[in-house]
């Protein structure tokens, strides 16, 4: 690599670093209040608060990385046009493809880990940071159990009660619990219970000194069973219905499953590594403007285009999730225009460097 292009590609990854770092405060910020809210409504323990904000991290990733390689490209470019160092780069004997090796040196690896997070990454990120959640909140819920009330733990078929709750380790006194389990009801009475944490993210409800009824409805036959103590898992959220959403699943599962829904996550995530990929390159032309313009006159431009395309993304992909005939058609219609956009702008833009470097060999 020459050493223009050198030069080029350590300000776009400068500039990149800069956009990414500003936005990612931001996403931080916004997922900090989000989780504050759940974690003081109870609904997400504060230990898991870090881990929780690191996954949704992750997932913001994919909308950040294109973003910033897309606008970090137009203030390098635009800046060096400005300051007129493209026309001293050029009158010193460089090419466009020195350019163009610049922003491909960087947008190649930032394609790379693009492709691994849309396909692999944060589909692991949302399910992980929706089982912690869920997991967390039910245990936080049984852990704040109001005595004097009877308590529906939501989803799971199970009741308690709890008569008092002894304020010095707060234990709970006098404790009914109802749930089933494999068709059967099951009643356990104890005098005493309290939560206890089991292993990684697992809670325990352990009872003290009492008898267990189990047994199926409509029939008269029933075990009865006594203990000094006895451990009971709270149930996780069954997420056997969610295994299949779409949204869940990586790359190469998607291609093995035949549904609408899936088929719109296969073309989504495609389309966010090629319109990466197509918008890298209409940056570099997007990115001219006279020596006397300000090197932020194309931003707002820049952020329509990429707002438009996204957007068009979106829209077509909704149309093959509800099974339209024209859905595909118009996802390839709407990056097939901003390629021939980007041909043009290429065409319009650097064609007389081309002329020039020709005619100079």
């Amino acid at each position: 690599m020459r050493i223009i292009s050198r030069y080029i590609a350590r300000d776009i990854v400068a500039a990149i670093a800069s956009v990414a770092l500003i936005l990612l405060l931001i996403i931080l910020g916004k997922l900090f209040i989000q989780l504050l809210d759940d974690v003081l409504d109870g609904d997400l323990s504060a230990n898991m608060l870090g881990v929780v904000m690191l996954l949704g991290v992750i997932r913001y990733l994919v909308i950040l990385l294109p973003f910033s390689l897309f606008i970090g490209i137009i203030l390098v470019i635009s800046r060096m046009h400005k300051d007129s160092e493209i026309n001293a780069a050029m009158a010193g004997g460089a090419s466009n493809g020195d350019f163009i090796k610049a922003v491909m040196s960087i947008g190649i690896p930032v394609l790379v880990i693009l492709y691994l997070l849309v396909s692999y990454v944060s589909p692991w990120a949302h399910r992980l940071a929706e089982v912690i959640e869920s997991v967390t909140e039910q245990s936080m819920v049984l852990g704040q159990l109001s005595p004097g009330k009877f308590f529906e733990l939501e989803g799971s078929g199970w009741v308690v009660y709890a008569e008092s709750e002894d304020a010095r380790d707060g234990t709970l006194q006098n404790v009914f619990l109802q749930r089933k389990e494999q068709g059967k009801l099951i009643v356990e009475v104890a005098e005493r219970a309290q939560m206890q944490k089991g292993q990684g993210l697992d809670q325990v409800f352990v009872l003290y000194d009492g008898k267990t009824v189990e047994g199926i409805p409509g029939r008269s036959e029933f075990a009865i069973s006594t203990y000094q103590e006895h451990r009971v898992y709270p149930p996780r959220t069954d997420f056997s219905h969610e295994a299949g959403k779409a949204k869940y699943q990586n790359i190469m599962a998607l291609f093995s499953l035949r549904d609408a829904s899936y088929l719109a996550e296969i073309f989504q995530r495609s389309s966010i590594v090629f319109s990466t990929l197509v918008l890298m390159l209409l940056a570099v032309p997007l990115s001219k403007i006279a020596p006397n313009s300000s090197r932020f006159s194309r931003l707002a431009f820049a952020v329509l285009i990429y707002v438009l395309y996204l957007n068009l993304v979106i829209v077509t992909c909704s149309w093959i999730k509800r099974g339209e005939s024209y859905g595909i058609i118009s996802l390839i219609c709407v990056h097939l225009t901003v390629v021939i956009i980007t041909y043009l702008a290429y065409h319009r833009s650097l064609l007389p460097w081309i002329r020039r470097a020709v005619a100079l060999d």
